[in-house]
């Protein structure tokens, strides 16, 4: 089948809506109602077929202008305001023209739509609709904007030089997109359209009674060496507990990365976090933690050592986080050991309570193990906890989650004179041993406390353990949206660095095995006297073959073109007298029999050529 037997005006329309639909599409993954778009390029195909006068068509110029305006004034967010702009304009551009510029101006319009979208998007599917829309560009410009300049003149190609145009395409658009040289700007935050919280994940701890549901989101992956589960991932550390509640209220300054983009200092472990869009400007990184490098413009940090981003990303973050095996000693002075023993409104019951549970200790450590075990011993948890207060859950024995747990343990800490803070992050189990990562769900949000114990801040996780075993399918699935993301989405310098050096690797080691393996055979020749002839042989019947398959397909073109009637015992010339079409297909016969008796190989061109010529007279 070839494209030119569709009608000229159903062929064009067919071809924009497959091009307006491709350019939709990108929008849509930002923002999902944005699929009622698709009206206007249909409404557009309807407008051309009608026999309406040209200068009332042009009126329709003015059409996309209205609709920037109304959306405007019902202050619809830019987003939707730019895209709907866009496809109406395209739309209202192919309802009044018949112009092949004014057809490039619509295909650079969809191009605005994709680009739009791939500051905001993230999605794996972005990648076949990019595929969609090279196939549907190429067909809609191959339509208005090349059909005049084709060699033949009268003719689209086949679907066969398609297929090929696109393989050929998309291998050249990989090429491009991973040679051509990169830059990246820490400032592209990307678009909030859409954008979701870090489900069960809060700047502001509250001990409440409130019910916990397990949302299997991904949030971030962390990519490792090895894996030794479980993985903490801290967010907030917090000092300061009031009226059942965790505040953030040290003021944060602005900490400049140097001139390299490392923060803080780097250690001999490294993870690279891959943080999914969310509404928190939290830097994350793994514990112990020793330092972070990334493309960012700069970072905030506040007296408890958070980490805060400039504003949060609506984009795939990657940076990479050091940090330490052990806990890095750090020396407090009066007035933070003063902020970690705080107990300010604290209930005296409690208070006497740690003083009973600790009273039998001789050093700090046995106190952390029997408030630890104090609590696990007479709480339960619970994802729907029957604690009110806090001061339910420690004195009432009612059950609670990580919260509870970690509160309790840090107030009966510091009745006990013992320095605790708070630590709020992720803790997974998860791991991906395909691409080496794990993966951190919404429900792996946790919190733990931090005691001062030697000069240094010691984690202790006083909530009961519990595992939940990962989906072997869900781990195949997101090993594919990883390869996406580490290969497409967070693509960089630094990518594309690591790339060329592993290509270079890649040859200076297949240059030493082929080195080494001319080596072998020559010490042991009687490998090359068995299997090169052998290698000869293959070699020649698969060239033999391929020559035959060539040689049959034009066999099978040219009789197509005479009837494809022939009998089995007829010749192509036979045939072709018997159609009656010897003289006229003389010159093709000739080239043909040349090619294929008088093997010249070299007139393969020129035969296809001659069959689609006569091709064209056929259709005419």
């Amino acid at each position: 089948m070839k494209i030119s037997n569709l009608s000229k005006f159903d062929s064009l329309c067919i071809f924009f809506l497959l091009f307006s639909i491709s350019s939709i599409a990108f929008v849509v993954l930002i923002y999902n109602a944005l699929i009622l778009l698709i009206v206007f390029p249909i409404l557009a195909c309807a407008l051309k077929k009608t026999q309406i006068p040209k200068d009332f068509k042009k009126g329709f110029e003015i059409f996309p202008l209205l609709v920037f305006l109304t959306l405007l004034s019902i202050r619809s967010d830019l987003f939707i305001v730019v895209s709907s702009l866009l496809v109406t304009s395209m739309s209202a551009k192919f309802a009044i023209s018949s112009d092949s510029r004014d057809y490039f101006e619509i295909f650079v319009v969809g191009l605005m739509l994709s680009l739009l979208s791939s500051i905001g998007t993230i999605s794996f599917g972005f990648g076949f609709i990019s595929i969609l829309f090279l196939v549907s560009s190429f067909l809609f410009l191959t339509q208005t904007h090349f059909k005049n300049s084709l060699p033949l003149g009268k003719s689209l190609p086949e679907w066969n030089d398609i297929i090929t145009f696109i393989g050929v395409s998309i291998l050249f658009s990989f090429l491009l997109f991973f040679i051509l040289p990169r830059f990246t700007l820490g400032v592209i935050h990307g678009n909030p359209i859409g954008a979701r919280a870090t489900s069960n994940f809060s700047e502001e701890v509250s001990i409440d009674s409130n019910p916990i549901t397990l949302d299997y989101t991904i949030v971030m992956r962390v990519e490792k060496e090895k894996q030794n589960a479980p993985l903490y991932i801290s967010g907030l550390r917090y000092a300061t507990f009031l009226n059942g509640k965790w505040y953030k209220i040290e003021p944060k300054e602005k900490a400049y990365p140097d001139l390299f983009g490392i923060f803080l200092k780097r250690a001999v472990n490294k993870a690279t976090i891959y943080l999914d869009p969310n509404n928190t400007n939290v830097v994350f990184q793994v514990d112990y933690p020793a330092g972070i490098f990334g493309n960012f413009n700069f970072l905030y940090m506040d007296d408890n050592k958070n980490l805060f981003f400039d504003a949060p990303f609506f984009r795939t973050v990657k940076y990479d986080s050091f940090f330490e095996n052990s806990p890095p000693k750090e020396i407090l002075s009066k007035d933070d050991l003063k902020r970690y023993l705080d107990i300010r409104g604290i209930n005296p019951q409690i208070i006497e309570l740690a003083k009973s549970i600790t009273q039998n200790a001789h050093n700090q450590t046995e106190k952390i193990n029997l408030i630890i075990n104090y609590l696990r011993t007479n709480n339960e948890y619970s994802l729907n906890p029957t604690a009110k207060s806090i001061d339910d859950f420690i004195l009432n024995h009612s059950s609670g989650y990580c919260e509870h747990f970690a509160t309790a343990f840090v107030i009966l800490g510091r009745a006990s004179n013992i320095p605790v803070r708070l630590v709020s992050g992720f803790v997974t189990t998860e791991w991906n041993d395909a691409l080496k990562y794990y993966i951190v769900r919404a429900k792996d949000a946790h919190t733990w406390a931090e005691v001062y114990l030697n000069n240094s801040w010691i984690r202790v996780d006083p909530t009961p353990p519990s595992q939940i075993e990962a989906n072997k399918l869900s781990l195949f699935i997101d090993s594919i949206r990883m390869f996406w993301y580490k290969n497409f989405v967070t693509y960089s310098v630094d990518s594309q660095l690591q790339l060329f050096s592993s290509v270079q690797s890649t040859f200076t080691n297949f240059g030493k095995t082929t080195i080494n393996l001319i080596e072998i055979l020559r010490q042991k020749t009687y490998y090359v006297l068995i299997f090169g002839p052998l290698l000869l042989l293959i070699t020649f019947l698969f060239l033999r073959t391929r020559r035959v398959e060539q040689i049959d397909t034009i066999t099978r073109k040219i009789i197509n073109l005479l009837g494809n009637d022939r009998t089995k015992t007829e010749t192509i010339l036979e045939f072709a007298k018997r159609k009656g079409k010897d003289k006229e297909f003389g010159k093709l016969l000739n080239l043909y029999y040349e090619y294929r008796f008088g093997k010249k190989y070299d007139l393969k061109d020129k035969i296809n050529k001659e069959i689609k010529e006569m091709k064209v007279k056929k259709d005419h």
